[in-house]
């Protein structure tokens, strides 16, 4: 495992510093699946600090799934539940990627209270308010997506006022709210499309489209929103992974 610096003096506590450099390691390839992670007391002894600091640290990796643990054997990385997504990353950055001019329609911005499914989802308490946004993605002029998001409203206050037409969610998150994307979870399905879904992205009801369903997190495991993504499916093709943004 590559030597990790931990500061003292910040204000970012000593575990949350050493779970974002395990993190960083996995994400960047420097720590690979079925690599060992030095136990809690190797930790505490090369880097100085406390069994416990090491196992807080440690521990939110194995509640993130992203290492796991062998009895009498240590804790080693997991293999990513999916992998190398490049068009989940940022709508906008993809489709500039291919060559073809993002657009964005906003069809719903409004703040409300959230339900059971998006309390349990995103892990809110009952009573709070989330964001929900859902957009109509274009390339070129054209229908590609439809994309719904819900985000908790505590970490973008005032977002439901922000024109959203032809901009980047996760621009608007970093240069406003200082929230930084940084990692996500996905999955995919095939399916055929509903008859709004047709409508909107100019399909005929029963024509394929993919479905993404995902959700998205700063460096520390905060949600930032719960995604859902139906793409026309004769014009995308998408690998999924769980990846740094």
């Amino acid at each position: 495992m590559k030597f990790v610096r931990l500061d003292g003096g910040s204000h970012v506590p000593l575990y949350l510093q050493l779970s974002s450099a395990l993190i960083a390691q996995i994400g960047s390839g420097e720590l690979k699946p079925g690599d060992r992670i030095p136990s809690e007391r190797e930790l505490a002894a090369e880097l100085g600090v406390s069994r416990i600091t090491a196992r807080q640290a440690i521990d939110m990796l194995l509640r993130n799934g992203l290492v796991y643990r062998e009895q009498g054997r240590g804790t080693f990385v997991a293999e990513p539940k999916m992998r190398g997504l490049k068009g989940f990353l940022s709508f906008t950055e993809d489709i500039l990627s291919r060559g073809m001019q993002p657009g964005t329609r906003v069809l719903k911005q409004e703040l409300a209270e959230a339900d059971e499914a998006e309390q349990a989802r995103l892990k809110l308490q009952p009573g709070e308010k989330v964001l929900r946004l859902v957009r109509l993605r274009l390339a070129n002029g054209a229908p590609v997506a439809l994309q719904s998001s819900v985000l908790p409203a505590r970490i973008c206050p005032g977002l439901e006022h922000e024109d959203l037409t032809d901009k980047s969610l996760f621009s608007v998150l970093r240069q406003k709210y200082f929230v930084h994307p940084a990692w996500t979870e996905a999955e995919v399905e095939a399916r055929s499309a509903a008859a709004e879904e047709a409508e909107l992205l100019r399909l005929a009801p029963g024509d394929p489209v993919l479905v993404i369903s995902g959700l998205t997190f700063t460096e520390t495991f905060e949600f930032v929103e719960s995604v859902r993504t139906v793409y026309r499916g004769n014009d995308m093709a998408i690998y999924i992974g769980r990846q740094r943004l």
